[in-house]
């Protein structure tokens, strides 16, 4: 079989050329990949040095960085990629970037929800942010009935970056409260960051109940839908009709 080729998305990342903390998350989701598969964190920073991982931690960040997405989306789909990831748990962009692509577009936060649902009746969220535990509505929208709660674990993304150990012991002390108290029986995580701390393992054990980790489920759903030669319906996202009176100008000229 030809190798699969999927990107991460990272507009403000170097690809191939990539330091610290990005080559470290780069390494993370090749051992994820199975060995036909190669997988880049992909992005549009043409300079090394100016390569930075980008942060969102509001609906308003994740709407001023979806243009940007969208371009590096792009970027990748004409490199040659037969997926893109999503690098944010909050899954921002999703349906425009559907819309204006032909190949998987990957949210990871959607899949390892749909892989928690179908691991018991409930399943909880832990996440970046402060505030007390929230009940959430019926998702009905996204099939997810079996979310019962949302748990924010008191850091931001650049503290669970900075300091693994104390974010590690939130998400287990968030995480048996989801479990003791709201009677879930599994738990995911709604930042990327969460996940690339690589501790579901260690979480499962304390907690007693699966802790579905998005970046691993992620790159195996991209995989899988490469290996079934299956994209997003584009009846459910059409192109839109300004871009297609750009490509039917182009198809013009070239004529």
């Amino acid at each position: 079989m030809k190798t699969r080729k999927i990107a991460f998305l990272m507009a403000s990342a170097a690809t191939g050329r990539l330091k610290g903390e990005l080559a470290r998350r780069e390494k993370i989701l090749r051992s994820i990949a199975r060995q036909d598969t190669r997988i880049d964190i992909f992005g549009l920073e043409e300079d090394p040095e100016r390569s930075h991982l980008g942060t969102i931690q509001s609906a308003y960040e994740a709407s001023v960085s979806t243009p940007r997405e969208l371009e590096c989306a792009k970027a990748a789909e004409r490199a040659g990629y037969q997926a893109v990831i999503i690098p944010c748990g909050g899954d921002p962009g999703v349906a425009p970037l559907r819309e204006v692509l032909k190949i998987p577009v990957i949210p990871p936060g959607a899949t390892a929800k749909h892989i928690c649902s179908m691991l018991g009746s409930r399943f909880s969220i832990l996440t970046t942010g402060r505030g007390p535990p929230r009940r959430t509505e019926i998702n009905e929208r996204d099939g997810l009935l079996k979310l019962v709660s949302v748990h924010s674990i008191g850091l931001s993304v650049p503290e669970v970056r900075e300091n693994h150990q104390e974010a590690y012991g939130a998400m287990v002390r968030e995480g048996k409260r989801a479990v003791e108290e709201y009677g879930a029986d599994a738990v995911t995580y709604g930042c990327m960051s969460m996940g690339f701390l690589m501790v579901d393992d260690r979480l499962t054990r304390e907690i007693g109940v699966p802790a579905v980790n998005p970046v691993k489920t992620a790159v195996k759903v991209a995989e899988m839908l490469i290996d079934l030669d299956i994209t997003h319906s584009k009846i459910a996202y059409p192109v839109p009709p300004s871009l297609k009176e750009r490509i039917a100008a182009s198809e013009k000229e070239e004529i």
